[in-house]
């Protein structure tokens, strides 16, 4: 059985550790003469690596034309005593889409959930920009796209401020473990990377790597007390593999584990026949509703079951011994590599909860897997009640809780919330509930009355936004 660890790094939102690209710098008209030579006239040689990486920018900076197929990927290796509810299944792999494509008229660019376009007409000094949420979760952020048009001034290399001048466009760019595509800065900023070049940074060459099959000169860069290693292949100078700093995991091998860009396919020229298979297809798979600005999106409506008590033979199912106490049940997710990483979100909540000095909660975690049922009673120690999931479908029937949900149940029997995720969200609305619960708070009548201000408030602000 292999379990995933690593899969909610990428999720929007929970950003872990961002890598620290400067973005949106003023425009600069600075060139160099390696801009006009083609791929295979410009050769990197050694050098001073603060010379050779400036070099390589200013390529990116002064081309007409730049695409790739990169990933972010995320390799797990846990230590050898790493804790199992928090690794499980050995070494694990996770990735995520960075592709940028620009063809001098049109940025392309499809990063995380993110799917952007940027384009100015032939013969024409405007740019117009679409861009939209590939979020199945949110219903694509309800079907929103921005459509934003501007002037810009004849000859000016595309203004990257005022393409993600949307504020959640740019939060949801800059939302997964490796921070915003840093070919955006390497193409459009003014500076880029301008913190690698500070006096105090260091920079020296290592060895030379090969990489997909092709030899790679390295420069690695330690700034601020980080380090990252820039691959570069010789023959074009372009980048095609970045090291990241790895974030701060409990249990992380850091020896073994890595955090890498993979710039696959970069180019500074089409080649031939590439045009049409490299093309980005952007056309949503939903009937857009055009927006001025991106309008956050409520959560799902609370479930019809808040406030509703459960039989007896329910909570008998649930608590055995009878014990009347605040209860919350997590149903594991049947997919291996989510159902991996939810127990982390479990123990924090339990942790959570003693600091609040809930002690009368009890804690359950239902999963069909026998295997993973062993390894989390072994790993909790009778703190959390393992129970088989199978034996409880009349309890998650009356709860209408699915696999990957949670609920909170009141020591009356009342159900005072139900949670879509296990995740740290979750987790805090698990929290906020039990802690109101025990100042004598209506829960279920607080979570109605919070939903209905929140979705005036959004359809109030989404028909400001709306274009006609």
């Amino acid at each position: 059985m292999i379990r995933q660890f690593a899969k909610w790094m990428f999720a929007c939102g929970m950003v872990v550790g961002v890598f620290p690209w400067t973005m949106g710098c003023s425009p600069s008209s600075s060139s160099t003469e390696e801009t006009a030579t083609t791929p295979q006239q410009f050769v990197i040689a050694r050098g001073e690596p603060r010379d050779r990486l400036r070099q390589i920018f200013a390529r990116y900076r002064g081309s007409s034309y730049y695409q790739d197929t990169s990933e972010v990927v995320l390799r797990v290796v846990p230590m050898a005593d790493a804790s199992s509810e928090l690794f499980s299944g050995g070494k694990q792999e996770q990735r995520a889409p960075f592709r940028v494509r620009w063809t001098g008229r049109q940025l392309d660019v499809q990063a995380y959930s993110v799917r952007l376009r940027a384009s100015e007409p032939s013969q024409s000094n405007q740019v117009e920009l679409n861009a939209w949420f590939d979020e199945p979760e949110t219903r694509h952020f309800d079907s929103q796209m921005l459509v934003d048009v501007w002037q810009q001034p004849e000859n000016q290399r595309l203004d990257l401020d005022r393409v993600l001048a949307d504020e959640v466009l740019r939060s949801k760019l800059s939302a997964g473990l490796a921070g915003p595509p840093p070919q955006l800065e390497w193409l459009f900023a003014g500076d880029p990377m301008s913190g690698i070049f500070e006096p105090t940074a260091k920079l020296k060459w290592l060895s030379d790597a090969n990489f997909a099959g092709q030899k790679m000169r390295r420069i690695a860069a330690e700034t601020e007390g980080k380090s990252y290693v820039f691959w570069i292949d010789p023959t074009v100078s372009v980048i095609r593999r970045v090291e990241l700093p790895l974030p701060m995991i409990e249990g992380l091998d850091p020896r073994q584990s890595s955090l890498t860009l993979e710039f696959r396919r970069a180019e500074f020229a089409p080649g031939p026949g590439e045009d049409a298979a490299s093309r980005f297809d952007f056309q949503p798979p939903f009937t857009p509703q055009r927006v001025s600005r991106f309008v956050p999106v409520p959560p799902p409506p609370p479930s019809s079951t808040l406030g509703r008590r459960l039989p007896n033979d329910a909570m008998r199912a649930l608590r055995p011994d009878g014990e009347a106490s605040e209860l919350v049940v997590f149903r594991l997710s049947e997919d291996e590599e989510v159902s991996a990483t939810e127990p982390r979100w479990i123990a924090a909540a339990i942790t959570q909860s003693r600091q609040s000095n809930l002690s009368r909660v009890r804690w359950v975690v239902a999963t069909e897997d026998a295997g993973f049922r062993r390894e989390l009673a072994t790993a909790w120690s009778g703190a959390v009640t393992v129970l088989d999931a199978s034996s409880l479908t009349d309890v998650f029937g009356l709860l209408r809780l699915s696999p990957g949900c949670a609920a909170v149940i009141d020591s009356d029997q009342t159900v005072l919330l139900t949670e879509r995720q296990i995740n740290a969200s979750s987790v805090g609305n698990v929290m906020a509930a039990l802690v109101d619960d025990a100042a004598g708070v209506d829960v279920p009548a607080k979570i109605q009355a919070d939903y209905k201000q929140l979705s005036r408030a959004y359809e109030a602000e989404l028909s400001k936004a709306l274009q006609q």
